[in-house]
């Protein structure tokens, strides 16, 4: 997994987002975080923060969040955005490795959006492992889990995510993985590229089987057409995107 620290670093510095946009849009995934921690005075880890936007709309809500995010650059941003928000007393910002990084405290809900699948399977049941181990008796993990049928499908499609940068879906059959490529025009040797191992909730079940979790839930996500630019943000699960997993600790 050596390309992921230089790949999320680079994906932040080209990609611009509105800070005020971004806070708002997190209104689902607090809806979501409301749902399984209702007292608004938990504890909540999010691995793999990025830019800190989930972190802060949490901690504004009153939760105290722990971060922990590889990429130096999308740390930095966390902690500008705390102090602008003014929450950086709610916030704790780990600039580690989720996979070395040792925590003493256990959490209510470990949160981790948009990117679970870095590893292999082996990686994945370490990873699961540790967030078994991170939370609280009854505690939650809520992760979104990429499908393969709709990775499958996209397969091919480049878009352009604004002026001189562009984007490029393909797809690994035989391991089962979303590939997602990012360039600029002027520097398309310097591609930078992700690669996400995807699930159907029959293959997470296999994946948690030696792990004290249960899946309780699989939420579907949203599809987005990619030809007509439309996004759909709920659909039946044989079509969407990714589904939220729901994992109980037993």
């Amino acid at each position: 997994m050596e390309w992921v620290r230089g790949f999320y670093e680079k994906q932040y510095s080209m990609w611009e987002l509105n800070d005020t946009e971004e806070l708002e849009y997190q209104q689902k995934l607090l809806n979501t975080l409301k749902k399984y921690a209702p007292s608004l005075s938990g504890k909540v880890l999010e691995l793999g923060g990025g830019r800190g936007y989930f972190a802060v709309a949490a901690a504004k809500l009153g939760y105290e969040v722990t971060v922990i995010e590889l990429a130096k650059n999308a740390v930095q941003y966390t902690y500008q955005l705390a102090k602008q928000e003014g929450v950086l007393s709610k916030i704790t910002v780990i600039h580690e490795d989720f996979y070395k990084v040792e925590l003493t405290e256990q959490y209510d809900v470990v949160c981790y959006w948009d990117g679970f699948g870095i590893g292999v399977d082996q990686e994945q049941q370490v990873l699961l492992k540790r967030i078994h181990h991170w939370l609280c008796p009854d505690g939650t993990a809520l992760i979104d889990i990429y499908t393969p049928w709709y990775w499958a499908k996209v397969s091919g499609m480049t878009m352009q995510i604004k002026a001189g940068v562009f984007r490029e879906y393909d797809f690994d059959a035989l391991n089962c993985r979303m590939i997602d490529s990012w360039w600029e025009e002027s520097r398309q040797q310097e591609k930078i590229t992700q690669s996400l191992r995807c699930y159907s909730p029959a293959d997470l079940e296999l994946l948690i089987s030696d792990i004290p979790l249960t899946l309780t839930k699989c939420g579907p996500g949203g599809e987005m057409n990619y030809e007509q630019g439309v996004y759909t943000e709920s659909v039946s699960l044989g079509r969407a995107m990714s589904y939220l997993a729901v994992l109980r600790k037993e």
